[in-house]
């Protein structure tokens, strides 16, 4: 029986490969990583999912499988990993444990991992990999606390470790966000004396100097993040990626009962349904939500949320925040399709954004 199970199975897999052959959908590719993915073949789903995404890079069923496919194989590993660290603890098995838990979103359990790692063995790497954790955790729901801690992670690595460049880029990732830009620039010539000559860092290290102009507090930093919910370099980036936006806003404005959608981040918002002043008082609103969102979040302690949803006689507004930006769509009645959420999803999980309206 289950001969003539892998036999009928290699022929579905067959066929699907023809189909993409013929016609390379992204209905096609998802239907062939599925087929991969049931029998186990989670190298070959995971290549075809990529070549997939190479050609429809929005699709959001192929970006899913994609991502399940990664979470699967990661899954697979980490439970390989946990039994090797029982039977024989090396640095080298937990640096690689705690890296796939931040990959995974799990920097909660990544940073618990290097407390048992410094325990058993403590050094450079260790302290390190713990103050990564807590910066992942920080920037992800941009808890005062955490800020802190993450503060303080971090010069305890660079006691163990000084001139690391690890360690000397994670200060200036962490120093940049908070907007500290002194301690971010003294990060950055250190950087410079371990690669002079590098335009990149000499370009980053001129624009950087520019603001250091006033010393800077972290912790005051902190405090203004807390109340703003913005980190100090979400307003200098400038997006490139608003052609790769306004499709997928315009598509959820197309649907059946939308009267307006969003793609909010800072203090900027690309808009699609209402026009002029009232497409800017609009935009500002949804934005205010947000903020307010995020902020009574930080205060209950809750960390970033994951979903708002309003509802009135108006109708309903659905926002899926995120760290890159935030989807939002306001609908004349409260139910959302699933096109809709398809689209606020793409919308969350897009790395960058330019804005085309100013809310502030």
């Amino acid at each position: 029986m289950k001969f003539i199970q892998r036999l009928l199975a290699r022929g579905k897999l067959r066929d699907a490969a023809r189909r993409v052959a013929e016609e390379p959908s992204a209905r096609h590719y998802s239907e062939l990583v599925q087929l991969h993915a049931a029998q186990d073949q989670l190298d070959a789903a995971l290549q075809t999912a990529a070549e997939g995404l190479s050609l429809h890079p929005r699709d959001p069923e192929l970006r899913r499988l994609h991502e399940r496919s990664l979470r699967i194989k990661r899954d697979g590993r980490t439970r390989e990993l946990l039994v090797a660290l029982r039977e024989t603890p090396r640095p080298a098995l937990y640096r690689e444990l705690v890296e796939l838990m931040l990959e995974d979103g799990r920097a909660a359990q990544a940073e618990e991992l290097c407390g048992e790692w410094i325990a058993k063995q403590d050094g450079a790497q260790a302290r390190y990999w713990r103050a990564r954790a807590r910066c992942t955790r920080y920037f992800a729901d941009r808890l005062r606390e955490d800020g802190r801690m993450a503060l303080e992670l971090l010069v305890e690595a660079e006691r163990a470790a000084p001139g690391d460049e690890g360690v000397l880029r994670l200060s200036l990732d962490l120093h940049a966000r908070l907007g500290a830009w002194t301690q971010a620039r003294r990060a950055l010539a250190r950087l410079l004396e371990l690669h002079p000559g590098d335009l990149a860092l000499e370009a980053r290290f001129r624009s950087i100097s520019a603001l250091a102009t006033q010393p800077s507090d972290p912790q005051a930093c902190l405090r203004e993040i807390e109340k703003s919910g913005r980190f100090a370099d979400e307003d200098q980036e400038s997006g490139g990626a608003s052609t790769a936006i306004r499709p997928v806003l315009q598509a959820l404005a197309r649907e059946r009962g939308v009267k307006a959608a969003f793609f909010v981040r800072g203090s900027t918002a690309l808009v699609q349904g209402p026009r002029g002043y009232t497409a800017e008082r609009t935009a500002r609103g949804v934005s205010e939500i947000l903020q307010a969102s995020r902020s009574a979040a930080r205060r209950l302690g809750l960390g970033q949320p994951l979903e708002v949803r309003l509802e009135g006689d108006y109708g309903a507004l659905a926002a899926l925040p995120s760290e890159q930006g935030s989807g939002v769509v306001w609908l004349d009645t409260p139910a959302l399709t699933k096109r809709m959420e398809d689209g606020l999803r793409e919308l969350s999980g897009l790395a960058s954004a330019s804005g085309e309206r100013s809310i502030r």
